[in-house]
């Protein structure tokens, strides 16, 4: 990892606030000037010994059991007295202005200025005083080995389709760990390139028995069934298939299995109905439904049960698949189309066109009606509400009656609709579940308690959450919400019978459960002893370790979890402690955070679990902010698992996972003129920009941790939007519970149960956790422009 000079940046920072400052009206005749007592104390610890970052290399590479890093360079480019001179000069200019700086929030009209200066002066004291950490070196990734770039070169070759390339790299490879891996993307792209060439499929044979045990053969057998597709007869693909032990239920591999077990049943006539059952469950289930395999078994189920054939355009239609709703049309005779092709060909494109088109509601047939209704569903769920009112309530059956208030009610309430409860109310309790005409049961049967939730109808709630899937009401979700409706139906005894099911929980239902029932939090629980010698050694012999260990140091985290998971098949709870210790060792801080959670509830280790590398410098950071440390420690422990170098799927980067738009953003506003998005995987560099946007979000959503968790990770427009649907303030797990977002939701609850806990690791008095998430008010202000 290469550390970035912070100086230029500073001084760019200082820039902006003097800009702002320059720009600003003056200040009106007569007003006080700021006195030194407003200023904020500069962020210098007191004893920290300022130690150059080229004098921490050296004595670094010194460490013999340390892993190598990459070369930094000396980030002391300029004075850092002059720094802050230059600080507290635009602060001063900044605090005598008496306008707000446009856009901003009145709740904080200062907000984006005092980050920014904020940011300047703690660079500043990080470039006077380097942070010296006893886990320095644990977020610092090891140089990878020669061989390592050959490998990284095959996968590039690989991602681009480039065989001749990749097979002349293969012989350099030869003793890597990884270079089955290498070997997995020759045959790879040797299939695909020859799909029905005997030799490429022996290839692939071959190999999986080579490697049998070996995570690179789980891989392999998946990448094969998905490839070869309808190649295979059905004894080759459960020749296959039976060596799968993770992989059994990938979608792809799932509806190969279905598709292949429906075709025997019904040339046998042996076991049809429960194959076709099965089918219908997975097809239900599916998504995309458009790849191959699932397309393969809608076609196999529609030739063994032609009345299947409407239900499957229904499911399609529920699903948002438009394409595969019109080829399942095509399937259909005409005689049983409710309208003509062309008709419900506009109801799919352009449905608003249709709605205006149509005279009289009520004279539709039943079945056109209920098409339509529940394609509106999907985008206007109040038009799909007047086409049921006035066609389906009148003339379609309960069953689709019932599916059609439902599905309408479901998208009601992910948009936070008030009314989506009155309209599941109209659906009635007569929906069932495991209809094979009904997409995502779950997910309907969760909102509906959602919704009940949300309107304060606790009686309906507990009745709702008994109706769904075992599944989903085993959950701790479900299960705390099932006990505050029991309680407030009276029945405490009940309700503490199901808080005590998850009080021990270090989770934030666990922490609420906990809170329900006055007793302490859930916390360490260590070992008699803590695993040593050759019982965390041993785990640095395992092959899986290793080659995990290889991933990890070229930043190839999801190849190298997949690795690292392969090796704790099975593992004991003993073990889970003595691998994390391992990974610990290892400086693998975010494989010692999962593989310790591992270790269930009866064995915490929770230092393993809630660690605190770079504490000097995060809680600098922190402080420079006004921000809790435990916040920022909660939210690097959700959104990076303490990897500076991870990049999300959407691209977010580095510790606090700032988003590229959201840092170019930041720069602007701060005036970092030479900003590049390198930077964002700096360490300090990233604490800066994260801490100081968290905090502009904070003013923006009016002091609530809540709202600025949930905009941190969905952007603050879409956490404006949640809070505009609230009349009064709303108890802050309910709001949470209601995001509409599944990894917002879950985002925030566990950033939160996180900070509580940190905030206990801290050792100072913390807060009750129903204190600390509080409540979620009303919007009353007219709020800044952030991204």
């Amino acid at each position: 990892m290469r550390r970035l000079s912070l100086a230029p940046i500073v001084f760019a920072m200082l820039a902006a606030c003097a800009a702002h400052a320059a720009a600003a009206p003056e200040a009106a005749a007569g007003a006080e000037p700021a006195s030194e007592a407003r200023l904020p104390a500069p962020v210098m610890p007191a004893g920290l010994v300022s130690i150059p970052i080229a004098e921490r290399l050296q004595s670094l590479a010194a460490r013999e059991d340390a892993p190598r890093v990459w070369e930094e360079e000396n980030a002391v480019g300029v004075h850092p007295e002059e720094v802050i001179r230059r600080a507290d000069a635009a602060l001063k200019t900044l605090l005598t202005r008496t306008e707000p700086l446009a856009g901003a929030s009145p709740a904080a009209p200062e907000a984006a200025a005092q980050a920014a200066y904020a940011a300047a002066r703690v660079t500043a004291s990080l470039i006077e005083n380097p942070v010296d950490d006893p886990l320095d070196d644990a977020l610092l990734a090891p140089h990878p080995a020669p061989l390592d770039y050959v490998l990284l070169e095959a996968k590039t070759c690989f991602s681009q389709g480039r065989l001749k390339d990749l097979e002349e790299l293969l012989p350099l490879l030869d003793g890597h760990p990884l270079r089955s891996y290498a070997e997995l993307w020759r045959i790879t792209l040797g299939l695909k390139a020859a799909p029905d060439d005997p030799a490429a499929h022996y290839a692939f044979e071959r190999f999986i028995e080579l490697h049998r045990g070996e995570y690179v053969a789980e891989r392999a057998a998946t990448d094969y069934l998905e490839i070869a597709e309808d190649r295979l007869n059905a004894e080759a693909f459960h020749k296959i298939y039976d060596r799968l032990e993770w992989n059994q239920t990938e979608p792809a591999v799932a509806a190969w299995k279905a598709y292949y077990d429906l075709e025997e049943a019904v040339a046998k006539n042996r076991g049809r109905a429960e194959a076709l059952a099965a089918a219908k469950r997975l097809y239900r289930d599916a998504s995309p439904v458009s790849k191959t395999p699932f397309r393969k078994l809608g076609d196999a189920v529609a030739r063994a049960d032609r009345s299947w054939l409407w239900t499957r355009v229904v499911l399609l239609v529920q699903k948002g698949a438009g394409a595969e709703t019109k080829r399942a049309l095509a399937a259909l005779p005409r005689p049983e189309l409710p309208a003509p092709i062309a008709e419900l060909h506009l109801i799919l494109d352009r449905p608003q066109t249709w709605l205006r088109r149509q005279k009289r509601l009520a004279a539709l047939p039943p079945r056109l009606a209920v098409f339509a209704a529940l394609r509106l569903a999907r985008s206007a769920p109040a038009d799909a509400a007047r086409v049921a009112l006035a066609a389906v309530d009148p003339q379609a059956g309960a069953f689709w009656r019932t599916l059609v208030w439902s599905q309408i009610g479901f998208t009601a309430t992910t948009r936070l609709d008030p009314r989506a409860n009155d309209w599941f109310a109209r659906a009635g309790d007569a929906l069932p579940l495991d209809s094979p005409a009904v997409s995502n049961p779950g997910q309907i049967a969760a909102w509906r308690a959602r919704a009940a939730l949300r309107a304060g109808n606790w009686y309906a709630l507990g009745r709702f959450i008994d109706a769904m899937p075992a599944d989903a009401a085993r959950g701790e979700t479900w299960i705390y919400w099932k006990a505050r409706s029991l309680e407030a139906r009276g029945l405490k005894d009940l309700a503490h019978r199901e808080y005590a099911r998850i009080a021990d929980n270090i989770t934030f239902y666990g922490k609420l459960a906990d809170d329900a029932l006055g007793r302490p939090y859930a916390f360490s629980r260590p070992p008699a002893a803590m695993p040593a010698g050759d019982a965390v050694a041993r785990w640095g012999r395992n092959p899986s370790v290793q080659r995990a260990e290889a991933f990890y140091r070229m930043n190839l985290f999801y190849e190298g979890h997949r690795e690292w998971n392969w090796a704790m098949r099975g593992i004991s709870p003993e073990d889970a402690v003595a691998l994390a210790a391992y990974a610990r060792r290892e400086r693998l801080i975010h494989r010692m955070i999962n593989t310790s959670m591992k270790s269930g509830t009866a064995l915490v280790v929770i230092e393993q679990r809630f660690p605190r590398p770079h504490a000097a410098l995060i809680e600098r950071a922190a402080a420079a902010q006004q921000l809790p440390a435990a916040w920022i420690y909660g939210l690097i422990r959700q959104e990076s698992r303490f990897i500076p170098a991870v990049s999300s799927a959407v691209g977010a980067r580095g510790l606090m996972q700032v988003m590229p738009g959201t840092a170019a953003w930041m720069a602007r506003h701060l005036g970092i003129e030479n900003f590049a998005q390198a930077h964002l995987t700096g360490l300090e560099m990233n604490l800066v920009l994260g801490t100081a946007y968290l905090r502009m979000l904070e003013e923006d959503m009016g002091g609530s941790r809540v709202l600025a968790t949930a905009a941190y990770n969905a952007g603050p427009n879409r956490a404006r939007i949640w809070r505009d649907t609230l009349k009064d303030a709303m108890e802050a797990a309910v709001f949470i519970e209601t995001i509409p977002y599944h990894e917002t939701r879950e985002y925030v609850k566990n950033v939160l149960a996180n900070t509580h806990t940190y905030a206990m690791l801290e050792k100072t008095p913390a807060e009750r956790f129903t204190t600390l998430a509080g409540r979620v008010l009303p919007n009353l202000e007219k709020t800044a422009d952030l991204p």
